[in-house]
């Protein structure tokens, strides 16, 4: 398990700023580990659909940066960058590693309906393999019963405490039944004011944190169903 430091209870899936770091270092790359974010994750959500056309689950992508990435493979002892290197033992070692996730951590995506949030199960069916040099981890977040989605359903990706930064750079898909719904991404946009409060996080260092632990909030990107 990779953990975060001074935030153990959302640990999952968090990389070490200090080991981090120090790879920067050895690869003479920029310093961009020393600033808040540490960690760049892309990705996406899928909405998964019974065959009532009722919401049953997420599919959630997290797609590593490659720095992140390298320092994940090698802390698991894999020295490779192809997905050929993953034997299906290391394969599910590693969608383990950001996957199993310590009690209190809500997985950086959150279920809104209706105003009102939805609990999601920990994560179901991850994978884990290789592209370009990062990796890309998918799993399934299920709903306790499903819903049918209205015209305010909405999923927010974001770290509270903004150690890792997110962007949903894939289009969101319905799987299963759509009929009278439709997917669309919402990227952030930074006023003035967010934009400032971003130049001013990346001061903090490696080992630091925001005094505002739900900070990551005000930069969520978000994807949206809505159905007739």
């Amino acid at each position: 398990m990779i953990l975060k430091p001074g935030d153990v209870p959302r640990a999952g899936k968090r990389l070490l700023a200090a080991g981090l770091c120090a790879l920067v270092a050895g690869l003479s790359a920029p310093q961009t580990a020393s600033a808040h974010p540490h960690v760049f994750i892309d990705g996406g959500v899928d909405f998964v659909m019974d065959a009532s056309g009722d919401l049953t689950a997420l599919r959630i992508t997290w797609i590593y940066d490659p720095l992140a990435s390298l320092f994940l493979l090698e802390d698991l002892g894999i020295f490779g960058l192809d997905d050929s290197d993953l034997t299906p033992e290391l394969r599910a070692e590693l969608a383990a590693s950001q996957t199993s996730w310590t009690e209190g951590y809500d997985g950086d995506s959150y279920l809104w309906h209706d105003g009102d949030p939805v609990a999601l199960s920990g994560p179901v069916d991850p994978t884990a393999r290789i592209e370009d040099g990062r990796i890309v981890f998918t799993f399934q977040r299920e709903t306790a019963t499903p819903l049918r989605p209205g015209s305010d359903t909405t999923v927010k990706i974001y770290d509270p405490t903004y150690y890792s930064a997110y962007a949903v750079t894939q289009a969101a898909r319905i799987e299963g039944p759509a009929e009278g719904c439709a997917a669309e991404v919402e990227p952030f946009e930074p006023t003035p004011l967010l934009a400032r409060l971003q130049e001013s996080l990346a001061a903090i260092p490696a080992d630091g944190m925001p005094e505002d632990t739900e900070i990551g909030a005000r930069f969520a990107e978000k994807a949206h169903i809505r159905c007739d």
